[in-house]
């Protein structure tokens, strides 16, 4: 079995279309900023991949649905998406992408015969709606070991109790719920607790924390240094059981998902997964419970045997992909250290860093990082632009454990590099150094009504003025990075993903059918005749400030 994995991964590297590698640079801005050198690993290059759409995926927590329906109706459309950067939320949706694009069974139709182009990307659109069929496969265990700890909290009286005459019987039933909510609760939370000198104060601080970051609420710095509920750690290992089975790695049933791409690919063109999941599948199943029956049997043989993970692998292995964080560089650095030590000795200090050393932190190939590093200055001059800092090539493992611990939920999380990540809120639409890429297009991953109070508010708590917040998030300045972003964008998906509810259907099939606003040529004609494309939709977020709506 593995011997044709390898086979098949070496065809699948012939079949890749080859792109001219970037030249070197100059010691990085990162270096200058913090004044340490990158650790490198080697990694064996990967198959040189042609830059045809590069998309900029936005953040967006529990609604991260609506990312794989634009990408698969621009899949469907226009053909693959070979390059992404994602941040938060958004960095788990290019680690799908990238894994799928892993996957041999996508691009070979028999053992070493490539597919058509458009059965190809009928199986890379099939893999990105059936992410909505795994919504209720444990996928936010983290959230609801939140919500069951919120409910826990009202239901025993407990913060009632660490307020009232005997608190330490607060504190001791709070640990007895933590420890109840399993392996997602962060033991650093509860050793917290049983060691602290002030066990109250660091409970009521970290709960009354968690129940503002719930509803995105951001308005107090000790955000950035209380300890968190939940192990993004565990997080990011339950992630890279989906991206294993999406790349067949490890214990994957290599034949029945190719039977289930041959059956199913082709007829879910232009179907949502609700529509596509009642179509004839193999054998007596449908696809859909195909599908069901392919993702529980890995999920049973990765908890029996192990194997392949593929957070171990390192960023755009395989594509051209980028994780995104907001950083604390330079002598910040410090001012946090110096900070979350004294919230942790509960004798809180202000934390007040320097927004100059605040930038935008990029994960990737260290070659494509030099490049936009290098590009980026010579074709924008936008604040954002000049926050760009290249963090070297990690394993998707550090991305997906610190991009999205966001403020609210997690402190800052040193890195390696030694830079603090604060969370993926940072440059919401990532088109700009995508564009310094040199891509043949740009799609943004967007939703309508503009950047949003939480970013917002993080950014302030970080001590940015309000020139510098306009600088980066008006949407009626058109030299605002935000604006320069959706200018720049081949094509902005302007989605409704704040509407639905958080269901992952309603959230899929909105983004499915969304507007996709653009005037570049190449995507005036869509292959199937999608009718949600032109330059004439005028939506408030979705368009540059010089054709906004007032």
């Amino acid at each position: 079995m593995l011997l044709i994995k390898g086979i098949k991964r070496a065809a699948l590297a012939a079949l890749a279309l080859c792109v001219a590698a970037p030249q070197g640079a100059s010691a990085s801005k990162f270096e200058k900023i913090a004044g340490l050198l990158p650790q490198k690993e080697f990694t064996p290059p990967r198959p040189p991949v042609r830059l045809s759409t590069c998309a900029g995926v936005r953040g967006n927590g529990q609604n991260l649905f609506a990312h794989f329906g634009v990408l698969a109706r621009q899949v469907e459309e226009y053909g693959p998406v070979t390059c992404a950067a994602g941040g938060s939320s958004g960095s788990l949706t290019v680690f799908i992408l990238e894994s799928i694009w892993a996957n041999p069974d996508v691009h070979l139709c028999s053992r070493f015969l490539p597919c058509r182009p458009a059965v190809r990307n009928a199986r890379i659109a099939l893999m990105l709606k059936s992410f909505t069929g795994i919504a209720e496969s444990g996928l936010f265990a983290d959230a609801a070991a939140v919500a069951a700890l919120l409910d826990g909290l009202q239901q025993e009286q407990i913060m009632e109790q660490m307020a009232g005459p005997s608190p330490a019987e607060g504190v001791a039933a709070l640990i007895r719920l933590l420890r109840d909510l399993g392996p997602l609760i962060n033991p650093e939370f509860i050793q917290l607790l049983l060691t602290s000198p002030d066990p109250v104060f660091h409970a009521m601080d970290v709960i009354e924390g968690l129940q503002d970051g719930v509803n995105f609420v951001v308005n107090n710095p000790r955000v950035f240094l209380r300890t968190s509920v939940v192990d993004f750690n565990q997080f990011a290992e339950l992630i890279g059981v989906y991206g294993s089975f999406y790349a067949s790695d490890g214990p994957a049933n290599s034949k029945g998902v190719a039977r289930w791409l041959r059956a199913c690919a082709m007829p879910s063109r232009g179907k949502t997964w609700a529509e596509l999941s009642t179509l004839p599948g193999v054998g007596n199943r449908t696809c859909g419970e195909t599908f069901g029956a392919l993702f529980d049997q890995y999920r049973r043989r990765e908890a029996r045997f192990g194997g392949a993970t593929r957070i171990d692998d390192p960023v755009g292995k395989f594509l051209p992909v980028f994780g995104v964080t907001g950083v604390i560089t330079g002598a910040s650095v410090q001012t946090w250290q110096d900070a979350r030590d004294a919230w942790i000795a509960a004798t809180p200090i202000p934390f007040e860093p320097d927004f100059s050393d605040i930038g935008v932190g990029y994960w990737g190939d260290a070659d494509e990082l030099k490049t936009i590093e290098e590009n980026l200055p010579r074709l924008f001059s936008d604040l954002g632009s000049m926050r760009f800092v290249p963090l070297g090539q990690a394993k998707w493992r550090e991305v997906l454990a610190s991009s999205p611990a966001e403020p609210g939920f997690a402190p800052g999380i040193p890195l390696p590099v030694g830079a603090i990540s604060v969370g993926g809120w940072a440059d919401p639409l990532r088109v700009l150094p995508l564009r310094a890429l040199g891509p043949r297009a740009t799609i943004a991953v967007n939703r309508q009504d503009g950047v949003g109070s939480f970013t917002k508010d993080v950014t302030r708590l970080l001590n940015a003025s309000d020139a510098e917040l306009n600088a980066l998030y008006s949407v009626t300045d058109p030299r605002s990075t935000f604006s320069l972003g959706l200018g720049n964008a081949s094509g902005v998906w302007c989605t409704n993903w704040d509407g639905q509810m958080g269901d992952p259907n309603r959230l899929f099939n909105d983004a499915y059918t969304s507007p996709l606003i653009t005037d570049f040529f190449r995507f005036l004609f869509p292959r199937f005749g999608y009718p949600n494309v032109g330059p004439d939709f005028v939506i408030d977020g979705c368009n540059p400030a010089t054709h906004a709506s007032m």
